[in-house]
């Protein structure tokens, strides 16, 4: 869950609704954007999949010490089982997938030095040789195509975090490809703006479900999810327009 402190409870944006924002945000940008073409619809199914399995409602799993709602970057331990759970899913759909969710794995967990993620991970390399090597791919262009996915993901998660908010200074978002950033404004009409502009069109709108909670802290899961209101969620609303057409065109 992606928790944020309002006046009275907390908002939460699921992961599930974080992933189809970020699949929205790749089916709208610009194609060249995207390496490999016989794999597009691959890689935006991927997009969507790559968080799935979450959240998992026992005891107090979702819940701080406190009894706070507990926030995905609050979590200490790497949860193996969701990460294997999502691989099992997507091998039954494109093999081209498995690639996108072990790279999105790897960035995760490449900085854990626990054993057995150390062994997840290493697994993981040998599957990726295996695969890479079985269509024929160049690992450039797969690595490629993997940053398109990590960017959908940096900039939902930038709209579903308000990284935004109180922020002077545009935000930074890593490229697809390059080295110089991708700044993120909000600009004085609430509205966004990308520099450089990467999406097909000179005005886009994103739509995402959150919730927000009565109360501020629970004695179990079960209390927390009963707060929820599913049949009932909010919507945010970004407006992303483009600048001037000399921004529109910085790619062309």
């Amino acid at each position: 869950m992606i928790v944020t402190p309002i006046d009275k409870g907390w908002e939460i944006y699921f992961h599930k609704a974080h992933a189809l924002l970020a699949m929205d945000i790749g089916l709208n940008l610009r194609r060249d954007h995207w390496a490999i073409p016989k794999y597009y619809a691959a890689g935006i199914e991927s997009i969507g999949e790559h968080d799935n399995n979450q959240p998992k409602w026992n005891k107090m799993d979702n819940l701080t010490g406190t009894g706070a709602p507990l926030d995905y970057r609050q979590r200490k331990e790497v949860d193996l089982d969701q990460a294997k759970s999502v691989i099992r899913s997507v091998k039954y759909k494109s093999s081209f997938m498995v690639l996108m969710v072990l790279a999105h794995f790897h960035k995760l967990y490449a900085e854990s030095k626990d054993f057995d993620v150390r062994k997840f991970l290493e697994h993981l390399g040998r599957s990726k040789d295996e695969i890479i090597t079985h269509l024929g791919l160049q690992p450039r262009s797969v690595a490629k195509c993997y940053e398109f996915l990590r960017f959908c993901d940096d900039l939902s998660l930038a709209l579903c975090q308000n990284d935004f908010e109180n922020q002077k200074d545009p935000l930074e978002i890593d490229p697809i490809y390059g080295e110089e950033k991708v700044l993120l404004s909000q600009l004085p009409d609430g509205t966004f703006h990308l520099d450089p502009w990467l999406f097909d069109n000179k005005e886009k709108v994103f739509f995402t479900e959150y919730y927000t909670t009565a109360k501020d802290f629970y004695k179990e899961d079960e209390e927390l999810g009963n707060d929820i209101d599913l049949l009932h969620p909010k919507e945010k609303k970004f407006v992303f327009k483009a600048g001037t057409d000399q921004d529109y065109n910085l790619l062309d």
